[in-house]
């Protein structure tokens, strides 16, 4: 009985299947980083979801209120407001040396219609007294446990990579700090929209102003049935919105340009397209610019027409 001859690969046959392999890599990896940033999208978009459901039951409960609030108030009057009082886990501890923003998980007002089974900690210095003319309100001062052990995932988006609250670790606000996502940074991934603060209509003054336009977003689903209206979205929005069209575009967090997820008080959650240094999707017609897309983070009220769409 013969043997067969046996022959190794000559270089050329194995030139020829290492190049297939780089050609199938090539064409698999691209479609997997697809793949891996439409799962991450959904979760996100999951996330936004379950905070408007809790948020729609909150509103329930509290006759239509708005789970928003400033920093701080003494005698009924704010402090400041940032754009994640309203839920979240406790800021990194950084933030304790601008205690004003160093919001609290205890007294963020959205917290306990989506983790109802959560004990938390009251927080050192935590006032909440009076109302109205009368409030006193103090978030307190989270001891570090309860910063590193208090997690909500809901409020984390798997996007959400890099911080661009600034005011703490020697980077601006605004600009972007890759040594923590938002999350870590200030408790949220997503914050509510508070870019109608400088739209014409609002009065003067710091709680006036503020309190008239969460006044105007409790009526914003009346005002505007189709639903345009953002009320929280992730911090792509806030980067897009504030930065002029320079061709480039700004990298969302799922691997998009200019994308970012909105959520809206009628409950629907988005992941929109929006337009570089436009606070809303419109164009101008018979002399007045309009809300014609998918989104708006500002609004007016019956008969007022929208301001030019810049930030």
């Amino acid at each position: 009985m013969k043997n067969s001859l046996r022959r190794g690969f000559t270089l050329i046959e194995l030139l020829v299947v290492i190049a297939i392999i780089a050609l199938l890599i090539g064409i698999l990896l691209p479609a997997l980083g697809r793949a891996r940033n439409a799962g991450r999208l959904a979760v996100s978009l999951n996330n936004c979801r379950q905070i408007l459901i809790g948020q729609a039951t909150y509103r329930f409960d509290k006759k239509d209120q708005l789970p928003m609030r400033g920093t701080g108030y003494t005698a009924g009057q704010m402090s400041g407001w940032d754009t994640w009082s309203y839920g979240g886990k406790n800021c990194d501890a950084l933030w304790t040396g601008v205690a004003i923003f160093d919001e609290s998980a205890y007294s963020r007002p959205l917290n306990p219609y989506l983790y109802s089974d959560v004990v938390m900690d009251v927080p050192t210095g935590y006032v909440n007294t009076g109302s109205g003319s009368t409030w006193n309100f103090n978030h307190g001062t989270p001891s570090q446990s309860d910063r590193d052990k208090l997690q909500m995932p809901a409020y984390r988006s798997p996007g959400d990579r890099i911080t661009y609250q600034g005011t703490v670790g020697g980077i601006a606000y605004g600009q972007p700090n890759p040594a923590r996502s938002s999350y870590d940074d200030v408790g949220t991934s997503y914050h509510f929209n508070i870019k109608w603060w400088d739209q014409p209509g609002l009065p003067s003054g710091f709680t006036a102003r503020f309190n008239e336009g969460v006044r105007r977003e409790r009526l914003a689903t009346e005002f505007d049935p189709t639903g345009k209206f953002v009320w929280i979205h992730d911090q792509t929005a806030d980067v897009v919105a504030n930065t002029p069209s320079t061709g480039l575009g700004v990298m969302g967090e799922f691997g998009e340009k200019n994308k970012s997820v909105h959520a809206y008080l009628d409950g629907r959650v988005t992941y929109n397209l929006m337009k570089q240094g436009w606070l809303y999707d419109g164009q101008q017609i018979n002399g007045q610019w309009v809300v014609t897309g998918k989104y708006t983070f500002i609004f007016t009220l019956p008969g007022g027409a929208m301001p030019p769409p810049t930030p």
